[in-house]
């Protein structure tokens, strides 16, 4: 029962520390520098804290041979600096409030991926949980004026590239072959990010504008997203990715809520201010797809 609990407050942890890193990912966009900026530079700060993992987790127990989980090292960093670009890029022409639960959508290309590639079929509860999300997307897009087209298709192409970094990341776990899920998480994680602080180092050259002087605003940014994944990995690592995904669909909701705080003491540059019916659909649209996230998961479970 305490793992149990130590669990969901890890789950709720990382769900609230990722929702104020999207806070900070804006502010950065905002003041600082842009999206490609931030990619590199929060990286190589991630990174730096990754390879300071890596010793203490070696002195437990050593990497197995690189050529057992390369690929999957590789795609995963691929797809996942892909989908944080995209959202990053979404993020100037939209609230973090607001793009935030429409994350959720990865279950549509989760669904899609399932049906033309695996061949799965899925139940009544799987495809309510598609629809819901769908609704929630549509409510989503009413709740202060519509998306602009552009945020929606970053928004699609970070999902996609979410979903399919997500497949990896388990893949990776798998390959590095350690008996301890949480242990293989953590690893994964420190190993994961530690490569992606190295492939972003040539970015400090290559991307115009860029400066050593941006490291310290988007040093809040890069310490939240890092410590919501450590608490992500020590939640799938206390009970298992399922329930841990189900908790993890709360951030959606949690998104909206600091968005509303933050606009309400006049942080407009960060989130613009809603009257109460709008504030009302959005967090309507976020529990719609948080909801839709679970029936998508339990569905799977039959």
């Amino acid at each position: 029962m305490e793992t149990i609990i130590l669990g969901i407050i890890t789950g709720l942890g990382a769900a609230t520390s990722q929702s104020c890193s999207y806070l900070f990912s804006k502010r950065f966009i905002s003041f600082s520098g842009n999206s490609y900026q931030l990619l590199a530079v929060s990286h190589i700060i991630m990174g730096l804290f990754a390879a300071a993992m890596l010793p203490f987790l070696l002195m437990h127990k050593p990497l197995p041979p690189m050529m057992n989980f390369s690929k999957a090292l590789i795609l995963c960093n691929i797809y996942y600096l892909l989908a944080q670009c995209s959202f990053f890029l979404a993020l100037k022409h939209s609230d973090a409030s607001r793009l935030a639960p429409l994350l959720g959508l990865k279950i549509l290309f989760l669904a899609g991926i399932s049906i033309l590639f695996l061949n799965n079929a899925f139940n009544g509860l799987q495809w309510l949980g598609v629809l819901l999300c769908l609704g929630g997307a549509v409510m989503s897009n009413w709740s202060g004026g519509s998306i602009p087209v552009k945020s929606a298709m970053l928004i699609l192409v970070a999902c996609c590239g979410y979903s399919l970094s997500d497949t990896y990341i388990k893949i990776l776990i798998d390959c590095l072959g350690y008996e301890s899920i949480f242990f293989g998480a953590l690893m994964a994680g420190a190993v994961s990010y530690t490569f992606a602080g190295i492939c972003s180092i040539p970015m400090l050259f290559i991307i115009p504008g860029i400066s050593f002087r941006q490291f310290k605003p988007a040093m809040p940014f890069s310490i939240c997203w890092f410590m919501a994944m450590l608490l992500l990995f020590s939640c799938f690592g206390l009970i298992g990715p399922v329930l841990g995904n189900i908790i993890q669909s709360s951030r959606g909701i949690i998104s909206v809520i600091i968005g509303a705080v933050i606009a309400g003491y006049g942080f407009s540059t960060l989130e613009t201010r809603l009257n109460a019916e709008v504030l009302a659909r959005r967090i309507i649209a976020a529990v719609l797809i948080s909801t839709a996230v679970i029936l998508f998961i339990l569905g799977g479970r039959h």
